[in-house]
């Protein structure tokens, strides 16, 4: 009978587990493709449509990256998050989370900055990163090595 019990709530955490609360794993880790920003040639075009571009920034004269700067385009009002987590899953860092107004031009200003840091302002380490931008309906991901 323990075992059971034990097996059950194995089951319960793993089924009600997200990260954060946000979504659920399976919407957030969608597939093992790697995506990316950083394909910027028809950014900032305005439209109809949410657009995303990111690059890492290296720190002067250096290869060494020492932020993820991420640029957007919002048609119209829209509840946006954008956050970071590990190859396995687990959070890392919440970027934004707010009702942010339509784009004012061809993107929003400033761009939302990512320190290569965490909640508790640590580097992290060097891995495998993917950030999620959903805004409204839209959801998108990007992967960075670092």
């Amino acid at each position: 009978m323990p075992l059971r019990v034990l097996a059950l709530l194995c089951v319960a955490a793993i089924v009600g587990c997200s990260a954060d609360n946000v979504d659920s794993p399976l919407v957030f880790f969608p597939g093992s493709e790697k995506t990316g920003w950083d394909d910027c040639g028809k950014f900032g075009g305005g439209g109809n449509e949410v657009q995303v571009c990111a690059a890492l920034l290296n720190a002067p004269g250096t290869s060494i990256p020492v932020d993820y700067s991420i640029s957007f385009f919002l048609p119209s009002p829209a509840d946006v998050r954008i956050v970071v987590f590990d190859a396995h899953g687990a959070l890392i860092k919440v970027l934004l989370d707010d009702s942010e107004p339509a784009t004012a031009g061809p993107f929003r200003t400033p761009p939302v900055d990512w320190d290569l840091t965490d909640q508790q302002g640590e580097h992290v380490p060097h891995g495998d990163y993917r950030v999620y931008m959903r805004a409204g309906q839209f959801l998108s991901s990007s992967d960075i090595a670092l």
